[in-house]
């Protein structure tokens, strides 16, 4: 028997993104995935390829892209890299959350059963993770 991923499992990135959307966010200190203009290309790209190639070929094997905001996945050569775009709370270090959100990745990406490629991490914003507070005017 093969140590090897079977080639169904390249069907389902969605299925990861969802997976690991859902556990990053879960993790202290990040407030959200942020979207970026590349996140909205990316799942806009791959919704149109996906419609085209499912018309053209109904056997396909599924998109080698996928992304949600703030997530964006691509398979090539067996090996599936990630980018992530978070905004993250300021009570938090920054770089410690960087390392905490790529360690998660890698492992939700092999619990899935594919390979590493590499797991890039942006923070694209530190604010205060608490509600704004509603101000009033000062009375005269």
């Amino acid at each position: 028997m093969s140590d090897e991923p079977a080639e169904a499992t390249v069907v389902d990135l969605a299925s990861v993104t969802r997976t690991l959307r859902t556990a990053l966010l879960e993790l202290p200190g990040i407030l959200r995935l942020e979207p970026t203009v590349h996140s909205t290309l990316t799942r806009l790209r791959t919704s149109a390829v996906d419609s085209v190639q499912r018309r053209l070929k109904p056997t396909n094997d599924g998109p080698h892209h996928a992304s949600s905001d703030g997530l964006v996945l691509s398979l090539a050569d067996g090996l599936l890299a990630v980018q992530i775009d978070i905004a993250t709370d300021i009570g938090h270090s920054a770089l410690t959350l960087a390392e905490r959100a790529q360690t998660l990745a890698a492992r939700t990406i092999e619990r899935s059963g594919f390979t590493v490629g590499s797991v890039a991490v942006t923070i694209l914003s530190i604010e205060s993770g608490s509600a704004p507070t509603e101000r009033t005017a000062p009375e005269d």
